[in-house]
């Protein structure tokens, strides 16, 4: 079985990687661009088939007409296990830092969610697998490539998995817009994982129970209720990257 996925950035991220998992690439007839040269030099060198089509059928095969030009074909996205986070966090030279989506079912929320928490530092996203998002063409293309290097692990119990972060040293720290404590007034330097809530409910009640601490993100402005959850997670992900460096070492 394979995935498509499409847009510049996820088949570039795809196709600089040492081992390509790509098994195609298309190209629509009469697309321009710096970036064709990179991909028609990297395709080559990985050994990845490389064809020109009609955009008609790119946007047949993509299911939409946001593509960019350009998609690929690859083996089915693959999850990590959860069983391998305690190596993960144990192997880490500097403070884990794990991102939880708690039940997110909007593909571009997961997807920017995903490119922030690359960006931020993160060192993987949790995702349930149940009532929630999975990675689709949609989510990648959001992604913009930093789930090509990002690892996504998928659980069956969000809870249960954060109350083993627990044992390995982390910290659980969920986002709350009625949470008393400020975002920027709390040390966020130390081992531990975001939890992010759903678009419409937020944490779910278990999730929360599991959660160390609750941080609010401060408004401004009251009459919006919040940001949404791929906005509030990059808001908390970049401070916890500022805290952290500009933390003196002891």
């Amino acid at each position: 079985m394979t995935q498509i996925i499409y847009g510049r950035h996820p088949v570039l991220a795809a196709l600089r990687q040492a081992d390509s998992p790509l098994e195609e690439v298309v190209i629509a007839q009469g697309t321009q661009g710096h970036w064709l040269g990179e991909v028609r030099r990297l395709a080559k060198a990985a050994g990845v088939r490389l064809r020109e089509l009609e955009r008609p059928a790119l946007d047949r095969i993509a299911g939409t007409t946001h593509h960019q030009g350009i998609l690929a074909r690859r083996g089915i996205f693959a999850y990590r296990s959860e069983d391998e986070l305690p190596d993960l966090v144990s192997g880490l030279k500097e403070p884990p830092l794990l991102v939880a989506a708690d039940g997110l079912t909007d593909p571009m929320n997961l997807g920017n969610l995903s490119r922030s928490a690359y960006a931020a530092g993160a060192h993987g996203l949790i995702i349930p697998k149940e009532r929630a998002a999975g990675v689709t063409p949609a989510v990648l293309k959001a992604a913009a490539g930093a789930l090509e290097f990002l690892p996504i692990f998928r659980v069956t119990n969000l809870a249960d998995c954060l109350i083993r972060l627990k044992d390995t040293g982390l910290t659980i720290t969920g986002t709350d817009s009625r949470a008393e404590k400020n975002l920027y007034d709390t040390d966020l330097t130390g081992p531990l994982a975001l939890v992010i809530g759903s678009e419409d409910k937020g944490l779910r009640p278990r999730v929360r129970q599991q959660c160390d601490l609750l941080v609010a993100i401060p408004m401004a402005r009251q009459e919006i209720g919040s940001l949404n959850a791929a906005a509030a997670g990059a808001v908390a992900l970049f401070e916890i990257r500022r805290q952290r460096l500009v933390k003196v070492p002891s």
